[in-house]
């Protein structure tokens, strides 16, 4: 029996895109170990532990995953001497006993972009691997970028002492094979969610549904909220810009959808500032606010159902994409450029660093006004490149596991 410790993969976070790479991920595992009729114990590293909570994630489309929950811990040699005078520490022996520790950096934050802390927290199962001297695995995921020097210094150490590295897009490979010239087992894939299956919302034949996306944490300037990630205009302005042009077409319905939601206002609570804006346009009958989706298979699903889509949240994006609705992504970070333009050739992407408010309002004009366009590039796309990338990924994590 296989035990495999799944790290930095939310399963119960207000960041759907995230929870999208969790569940898919778990799913993809679930499939391979299931088509070599081999055993497995999937353990779900988390900050809160249920400590004999074995649970079941069901959905549309989705078989129940089971998955046990372990406790989050970093260790180095100073932290595991104090674990090792705990006599009979499970968590420990837990690590200590893995067959294999995989990795999915939460999508992005195997980086320094936001901030140092966030990359020690995903970097720390990195250094507990090694420690243990487990075969690790970094799954599809953005690597860096690592401006930092002793941040870099560290990721580069973690990315060539990897079994496996999975970069998601083709600036994350080029960049390891820049940084870290010693990991030669490392190859483009492509992110996991496109994966993740749906069930596609039907709305009414009168309008023509066009979906936005706000991201609450540009709206609110970044984290530093002194717009942090370097955007050329104003966002606030630009989503006010987009509202407006959509609300003017009389057969146009307007909805606004949050991917990551909270229970209180907080500054990345997408759905906050879409209830703002509902209220500042006086809950206009054709501006939607969308009703808070409680995982990121609901979010999909009624993305699924529009005509076309535009947002700032990547994985919302991915979600139109996949389920090929024409979708403009707004970008404000090489996350985007990297998979959108690089890898799927897909070049109706608003570079929200590099454009004018003015330069992203006409990519969005002339993508709706060419959306039965779009569709028919992203299922080539679809079709194409991501079912290869996908078959590539099962092969590679197959051979990981030592299934072959």
């Amino acid at each position: 029996m296989k035990k495999i410790i799944l790290y930095n993969a939310p399963i119960d976070n207000g960041n759907r895109g995230c929870v999208a790479l969790s569940i898919t991920a778990m799913a993809i595992i679930d499939d391979i170990f299931r088509s070599s009729g081999e055993d497995y114990n999937l353990y779900l590293a988390v900050n809160r532990v249920r400590k004999n909570g074995v649970c079941q994630y069901c959905a549309e489309g989705l078989q129940a995953l089971n998955y046990t929950q372990c406790q989050s811990i970093q260790l180095n040699a100073k932290t595991l001497a104090k674990y090792i005078l705990k006599r009979g520490s499970t968590d420990v022996d837990l690590y200590r006993n893995a067959d294999f520790i995989i990795d999915i950096g939460q999508g992005d934050s195997f980086a320094d972009i936001y901030g140092k802390q966030r990359f020690e927290l995903i970097d720390g199962v990195h250094r507990t691997a090694r420690l243990f001297g487990k075969p690790y695995c970094l799954l599809p995921q953005t690597i860096g970028p690592f401006n930092d020097e002793k941040i870099r210094s560290q990721a580069v150490k973690s990315i060539e002492k990897a079994t496996l590295v999975m970069a998601r897009d083709k600036q994350s490979l080029d960049y390891v094979n820049k940084i870290a010239p010693n990991q030669k087992n490392v190859r483009e894939y492509i992110d996991v969610a496109f994966f993740m299956p749906y069930k596609k919302m039907e709305f009414s034949k009168d309008f023509i549904h066009v979906g936005l996306n706000v991201s609450a944490l540009l709206w609110n300037g970044g984290y530093t909220q002194d717009n942090q990630f370097g955007l050329k205009g104003d966002y606030q302005r630009l989503v006010r810009s987009l509202i407006d042009y959509f609300l003017a077409m009389p057969n146009v319905m307007l909805h606004l959808i949050a991917h990551v939601v909270s229970a209180e206002r907080h500054i990345e609570n997408d759905y906050a500032v879409n209830y703002d804006l509902w209220m500042e346009y006086e809950r206009n009958p054709r501006l939607v606010l969308a009703p808070l989706a409680l995982t990121p298979i609901d979010v999909k699903g009624y993305i699924a159902g529009l005509d076309f889509f535009m947002g700032a949240r990547m994985h919302a994006t991915i979600g139109a994409f996949s389920s090929g609705v024409p979708v403009v992504p707004m970008a404000y970070s090489r996350k985007f450029n990297g998979l959108f333009v690089d890898t799927l050739q897909y070049n109706h992407l608003a570079d929200l660093k590099a454009m004018s408010e003015a330069e992203v309002l006409d990519k969005v004009k002339e993508a709706f006004s060419k959306r039965e366009e779009l569709k028919l590039v992203i299922d080539e796309r679809m079709n194409g490149v991501v079912r290869e990338r996908e078959k590539i990924m099962i092969d590679d994590l197959k051979i990981f596991f030592k299934l072959n």
